[in-house]
């Protein structure tokens, strides 16, 4: 009998929801969980799923109802024994205030004594102060509470959270998972050579999710002008790349060129094509190799690494002179640099 993922819609996600689940079944459940994961996993789906499962009022062993009032309530993410825990928009970081309202929900009863739920989706966003007075919680924790604290790497946490939570990564799956999962969520995948959709995904760092969303927007189209641009650049005037780079996606173009410029230094190196990233990018790929030898290839991609560090801690910072000088940089090291 075939068995169907219970999260069929990321069924990458079934193997730590039903490790998480079973924990819980087991009484060997923790009061505190560090999720740490890329973007385009579907963590916040996970999430949601574990907390469901938890506060179901008919659960049959791992699985949820999804009929009870329970479920239904969180489904439509207005349980109110479920706190979210965000910033203001125009806040930075979660206050310290934010917090001491969590000491007060979590020693009030509960909806249904099914216990509460306290999550933060970007835990990153805790500064110094609201880190300390979450800390202050979880050294006394409270029965039937549960904190679940998602982050994008666990160095956005202090080591004193940390130490206090049981972490789970959540890793990508393997690459043939998530090209199945993309032939079956693209409607029109056959119009996609089988090169586009592994190079979408591998360009994404494995993230499905977020390879679908790449391979849906006009964006994907503009990554063939931004490499013909490139060499058209690296041939003639380097400052015609400005006008492409110069807008709201120049981290994701900066980091397209990085790659492509890595690719290229795997080809001086005669490494087989299929470790490749951009594995439908050959043409560029080659054109670029005969243009610039691999020891200035490697000062380009540290000189990009430097500049898009700068663009992404300095927010007040003018992105178009910073490319200037990025570019500047390049052009000095494979037109002048001996």
């Amino acid at each position: 009998m075939k068995k169907y993922p219970i999260l069929s819609c990321y069924p990458w996600l079934d193997y730590f929801y039903k490790k998480i689940i079973y924990q819980f079944l087991n009484k060997k459940n923790y009061k505190a969980y560090i999720f740490c994961s890329l973007n385009g996993l579907g963590t916040s789906t996970l999430i949601f799923s574990l907390i469901k499962w938890i506060f179901c009022i008919n659960k049959k062993k791992i699985y949820s109802c999804s009929k009870c009032k329970n479920c239904i309530l969180i489904e439509k993410n207005i349980h109110p024994d479920l706190h979210i825990i965000e910033n203001n928009k125009e806040k930075i970081s979660i206050s310290i205030e934010l917090i001491r309202n969590i000491t007060n929900i979590i020693y009030k009863s509960s909806y249904k004594d099914d216990g509460k739920i306290i999550w933060f989706p970007n835990a990153s966003k805790l500064n110094i102060s609201s880190s300390n007075a979450i800390l202050k919680i979880l050294e006394e924790p409270i029965n039937n509470t549960w904190f679940f604290i998602q982050c994008k790497n666990k160095n956005d946490l202090s080591p004193t959270i940390y130490s206090r939570c049981q972490f789970w990564y959540i890793y990508p799956p393997n690459e043939k998972i998530g090209i199945l999962w993309l032939k079956k969520k693209i409607k029109n995948y056959k119009f996609f050579k089988k090169e586009s959709i592994k190079t979408a995904l591998r360009i994404c760092n494995n993230a499905p999710i977020y390879a679908y969303k790449l391979l849906n927007n006009i964006i994907w189209e503009k990554r063939s002008i931004l490499y013909n641009i490139l060499v058209s650049s690296l041939e003639e005037d380097i400052m015609n790349l400005l006008s492409i780079l110069n807008n709201k996606n120049i981290l994701l173009y900066l980091n397209w060129i990085y790659l492509i410029l890595l690719d290229v230094i795997k080809m001086h190196l005669n490494v087989d094509k299929k470790f490749f990233y951009n594995l439908d990018q050959i043409y560029f790929i080659h054109k670029i190799s005969n243009l610039i030898l691999m020891d200035k290839i490697l000062l380009m991609t540290k000189k990009i690494l430097f500049f898009n560090n700068i663009l992404i801690k300095i927010n007040a910072i003018n992105h178009e002179l910073v490319l200037i000088n990025l570019l500047f940089s390049l052009e000095k090291i494979y037109k002048y640099n001996k």
